[in-house]
């Protein structure tokens, strides 16, 4: 029996995950900017959305297989990209597409992710979507998308709600290397953090420490700038409609542009062909001002989501969460922090057991409301603020 099976609760596995990670870490992995304003608001709306139960069903079996973009998955969700996620957890990307395969869900691997494409492709196989920050480097970007194909990828996950870089305040306050171009990132603080977690340091040195696999390939055009500055120099932005058109002339295949949080953004989208939308402010990280993204879902879904697939993510902390989502129009939801605390509570074994969670509680869930079936799941079945039930 895994370890794992005594933690029922993903809170529980953030809790581990937090004695298991450097303070500056987790910190980067759980906070949002600012004050955390976005980030406490995203999980704040699901607690004001209620689900309206239907009784006298009998015992409900739950199918909670979904197709989404021509392909039958397992649930009605998947891992969100998130970026630094082998420093997170040393080897967390592999980690999570074993996951993500074992169970048929969708697994977005980030451009600055610490692991490559190719690598993690051939873990993940055609479970694997690869989350594309466009450089202003376009030649760059167009190698990209052809090592990604190359790599037997089908979806493209094109990021647009970072134009300008991150303010993560309390990866600062933490101790944490933001921030820090052109200086070193081993500061007394860090290096004492790191000491106080021996496993994850031993783990991080052995991967070869923190490591930009997809960027890597490069180098020559660094210009003298390390790593980081280039990431920095290269993924704010850069991207506009028309170089979304050229990106969209040259992935054959299924293109979704993240970070829409505005009608008029996916009505133009949806012009320039894209095939669906993730509604997001990238788990409140972007502004501290934000929109939550369950707050603009059903107004971007009567807006467009009778022509392209709509995906939801940011704050999603429970099945029941992604039943609302769905509820409110989406086709599908992704989750980013809740995976990554699974793996930083128990690698491999914790990933799963986050990932079941999830499942279990969707299952469960349906079950209360006396659904059979994801494709049954209607706006009649939640209950906004305000509203009261039929």
């Amino acid at each position: 029996m895994s370890d794992m099976l005594k933690y029922p609760r993903l809170t529980d596995l953030e809790k581990k995950a937090k004695r298991r990670i450097p303070p500056f870490m987790f910190a980067y992995l759980d906070a949002g900017t600012g004050r955390d304003f976005a980030k406490d608001a995203n999980e704040a709306a699901y607690r004001e959305i209620s689900l309206t139960p239907q009784f006298l069903r009998g015992r409900v079996a739950a199918d909670t297989s979904t197709t989404l973009l021509g392909k039958v998955y397992g649930a009605p969700f998947g891992v969100a990209p998130i970026g630094l996620s082998s420093t997170i957890w040393p080897g967390a990307e592999q980690i999570l597409a074993r996951a993500a395969k074992a169970h048929n869900f969708p697994y977005a691997l980030s451009t600055v992710a610490g692991d490559s494409i190719e690598r993690v492709s051939k873990v993940g196989g055609d479970i694997t979507w690869f989350q594309l920050y466009p450089p202003a480097d376009r030649d760059m970007c167009l190698d990209m998308m052809r090592r990604a194909r190359e790599c037997g990828v089908d979806t493209l996950v094109v990021t647009a709600d970072v134009p300008a870089p991150s303010r993560r305040e309390r990866m600062r306050l933490s101790g944490g290397p933001v921030g820090s171009r052109g200086k070193s990132m081993y500061t007394p603080r860090v290096i004492m953090q790191s000491m106080s977690r021996p496993e994850w340091a031993l783990r991080l040195l052995a991967n070869g420490g923190p490591r930009f696999r997809n960027i890597e390939p490069y180098s020559d055009k660094f210009g003298g700038m390390g790593v980081t500055e280039f990431i920095g120099s290269q993924l704010n932005g850069g991207l506009d409609w028309d170089y979304l058109d050229i990106i969209r002339d040259r992935w054959p295949g299924k293109l979704l542009l993240k970070g829409i949080l505005h009608g008029q953004d996916a009505e133009r989208a949806a012009r320039a062909g894209v095939d669906g939308l993730v509604i997001s402010n990238h788990g409140g990280i972007s502004s501290d001002a934000a929109l939550a993204p369950i707050d603009v879902l059903p107004s971007v879904v009567r807006e467009v989501g009778d022509r392209m697939t709509v995906i939801v993510d940011s704050g999603f902390r429970r099945g029941s969460d992604i039943l609302k989502g769905l509820a409110l129009g989406a086709d599908s939801v992704i989750v980013g922090r809740a995976t990554l605390y699974g793996v930083s509570a128990g690698g491999e074994p914790g990933a799963t057991r986050a990932l079941e969670i999830l499942h279990a509680e969707i299952r469960r869930t349906m079950g209360v409301m006396g659904l059979t079936s994801v494709a049954d799941i209607t706006r009649d079945h939640v209950v906004l603020p305000r509203e009261l039930p039929l």
